[in-house]
This record gives structure tokens, C-alpha cells and sequence, in this order.
């Protein structure tokens, strides 16, 4: 079964190396980026699995947040391509 799950970081160190992080965000099934550092993704795997692989790309004091998006949702502003990303995906 396909999850759906919001995922919102916060990387402190200055000169923090987003890309490998960003890589693996984007390695997923399928997702969307909300906007800043806040992306939507779809996968099999649990929330649990999902920080776990985004765990190594952390420092110790980065934050990072994963939790299930469900229908119904509410947003504005995210552009058409993440509009139409979101409605199809939310059940």
C-alpha cells in the first residue's frame, strides 16, 4: 500500500550540504516539493523507514520531521504542478 507522507528538515550547521539529502527526498516513488524545506512523498515504506533513510544525511542537531498526509488537505499557493501532484496522491 502506498503512504503519503509530509517531510520537513532543518539543516543548522552553516555550509550545510543539502544535495545528498535532496537526492534521496527525490529518490522516492513519487514526490513534490511544498516549498522551502518541505517536500510530500510517496512510498510503500513507513514513516519510521523514511527518517531512517534520511537519518544518515543528518548532522546531530539537524531536524528532521515525517508524518502521514491524508485527504482532506487544504493549501494555497503551491502552483498548479504541485496542486494537481497532491490531488492525485491524497486519498
Amino acid at each position: 500500500m502506498m503512504n503519503t507522507y509530509i517531510i520537513s528538515y532543518d539543516l543548522i550547521n552553516p555550509g550545510q550540504n543539502y544535495e545528498n539529502l535532496l537526492k534521496k527526498i527525490r529518490s522516492f516513488s513519487s514526490w513534490a516539493r511544498l516549498g522551502g524545506s518541505a517536500y510530500i512523498v510517496e512510498t510503500e515504506e513507513t514513516a519510521t523507514q523514511v527518517r531512517d533513510k534520511l537519518t544518515s544525511f543528518l548532522d546531530n542537531n539537524d531536524k528532521l520531521f515525517v508524518g502521514t498526509v491524508q485527504a482532506p488537505a487544504a493549501w494555497i499557493e503551491l502552483g498548479d504542478e504541485v496542486s494537481q501532484w497532491i490531488s492525485s496522491h491524497l486519498r
